[in-house]
Order: C-alpha cells, then sequence, then structure tokens
C-alpha cells in the first residue's frame, strides 16, 4: 500500500508541476514529454500497487512483498521516509529560482528533420536479410545528422549576417544563448551596435566597483546542467543595483580585457529596474 502512495503522490506532484506550468523552472519544454510518460507510469503503477494490497487473498506477489517489506518500524522510518521528505518538500514549499549564488560558483559564460517513413522495399530487406536493413539504417541516421548539422549551420550564419546588419541587437528569450554567442565570436564587427539585454545583476568576486553581468541561466535539459550566460556592463553608477535585480540595459557595444581575455562590454548603458519574467530561464535547442 506504501508503495503506491508513494507512485501516486509523485504522479500527483508531476500534475501539479504541470497545471501551474512550474515544470519549466526545473526542466526543458523539450523534456516534456517524458514527464508526460513518467506521470502515466507512476499512476498506472501505484494504483496496480493499492489494488493488489486491497486484494485479502495471499498470492505468490503478496508473499514476496511481505518478505522484502520491512520488519520492524524503525526500519520502515528509514526506507520510505526517503522517498516521503521529498515528495513533502515538493507539495508544501514554492518552487525555487536559480539566483546569483549559484552563478557565483559556477561562473559565467562572457560571451530537425523528420525521418521519412520506409518503403515497401525497405520493410521486405528487412524480412530477407535483417542485418542489411539495419547498416541501412545506420547509414540514414548518419545522413540525417550531418544533414541536420548543416542546416544548423546554415541558421546560425543567417542569424550572423541579420545581426551584423542591423543596427540595435535585441537579446531575445528565444535566441539569447546564439546571439551572445554571434557577439562574442563576431565582437570586432559588433563594436558601436546597440543593444538591449534583459537579465538579472551578477558580479564575480574580482569585478571593478563599475562592472556586473546582466546575464540568464541558460537550460540544455534541466536546472542540474544550468549555465549562467551574461554580457559585461560598465557604468559609475554599477553600484545602486544589487546582485538578482532584475534589469533592462541599453548601451552601446564595446570591447574589453577581463582575465587576459578580450570580451564585449555594453558601455554608456541605461539601466531599468524590471520585474522578474514569468519564466526566468532561457533554453539552448
Amino acid at each position: 500500500m506504501i508503495r503506491g502512495v508513494l507512485l501516486c503522490g509523485y504522479a500527483l506532484l508531476f500534475i501539479k508541476l504541470l497545471l501551474s506550468g512550474n515544470v519549466t523552472n526545473y526542466i526543458a519544454p523539450k523534456m516534456l514529454p517524458f514527464i508526460y510518460f513518467a506521470t502515466f507510469t507512476l499512476l498506472l503503477l501505484g494504483s496496480i500497487q493499492i489494488w493488489r494490497k486491497e486484494d485479502n487473498g495471499c498470492c505468490h506477489h503478496h508473499c514476496e512483498d511481505r518478505h522484502y517489506a520491512p520488519k520492524t518500524v524503525g526500519q520502515g522510518i528509514r526506507m520510505y521516509g526517503l522517498f516521503f521528505i521529498p515528495l513533502l518538500i515538493g507539495f508544501m514549499f514554492s518552487n525555487y529560482i536559480l539566483d546569483s549564488s549559484l552563478a557565483a560558483k559556477r561562473g559565467v559564460q562572457l560571451g530537425g528533420r523528420e525521418i521519412i517513413e520506409e518503403n515497401k522495399q525497405i520493410v521486405e530487406q528487412f524480412l530477407e536479410d535483417p542485418e542489411r536493413y539495419m547498416e541501412n539504417i545506420d547509414k540514414q541516421i548518419e545522413s540525417i545528422m550531418q544533414d541536420e548539422n548543416t542546416k544548423e549551420a546554415q541558421r546560425e550564419e543567417q542569424r550572423k549576417k541579420n545581426l551584423l546588419e542591423k543596427p540595435t541587437i535585441v537579446v531575445t528569450d528565444d535566441q539569447y544563448v546564439s546571439t551572445l554567442n554571434i557577439i562574442n565570436e563576431q565582437i570586432d564587427d559588433m563594436i558601436g551596435k546597440r543593444i538591449k539585454i534583459t537579465g538579472f545583476v551578477f558580479r564575480e568576486r574580482d569585478f571593478a566597483t563599475n562592472e556586473f553581468v546582466v546575464a540568464r541561466y541558460g537550460v540544455t535539459c534541466c536546472v542540474a546542467d544550468a549555465t549562467v550566460y551574461g554580457i559585461l556592463v560598465k557604468t559609475d553608477q554599477a553600484a545602486k543595483w544589487e546582485n538578482d535585480t532584475w534589469v533592462k540595459v541599453e548601451g552601446i557595444i564595446d570591447e574589453t580585457m577581463y582575465r587576459q581575455w578580450l570580451v564585449p562590454v555594453i558601455t554608456k548603458p541605461s539601466v531599468t529596474v524590471v520585474n522578474e519574467p514569468e519564466q526566468p530561464y532561457v533554453y539552448e535547442y
């Protein structure tokens, strides 16, 4: 019974996160199909466990459950407590958004092709020679990957071209990471352009008093792999804004030396305090 309740409890926690929209505070949107699958699976397995315990008979499976169940109350608390504690925390406490305290430890980074269905000939080939069929599949996958890499390279080149042609660069959420990467790579061509960017204030320990970074957390899969991406800002009024303050910065792109590296910097900035966005993270696709 306890196992079934635990499984259903975790399924309900997933449902709570999905309905509230807070699930993207923990995982990237591309991982949502796995959460839907896990939620359904946990509900199914939990329901089966509860239903089996309600059966008064003692079948072989029931006897196995009793054989592996904790023999004392203390053992039961230690065993199931490991699973109940995270569940209670998930329901009782509010969602936590990563802030500059983690960024200080990790540092800051300055700066689909649809597979075509197999035709009848391929199906017949599989039935006649499975090994050759699998070799063909491997070749197709390799070709798809090469084609996708080529398309991504073309999209990246187009993004670079578009940014180089614009007098003002607006760093949007969906292109946040790629835009900062392009600015860093093409810094000579970016000098003198205006830039608009939103993020939270963050400082490294060795920053000067007139420096801070406007940054966002970039998530690839889940918050465990979150990386801080941002751009340096220089202003004599930097001390006005504390770490974790969300700001919108508009200024001129220039370059400066930081830890023996040439990095982009926003000069002559106009800084406006803004509310934390509904979705504070940006995602790397």
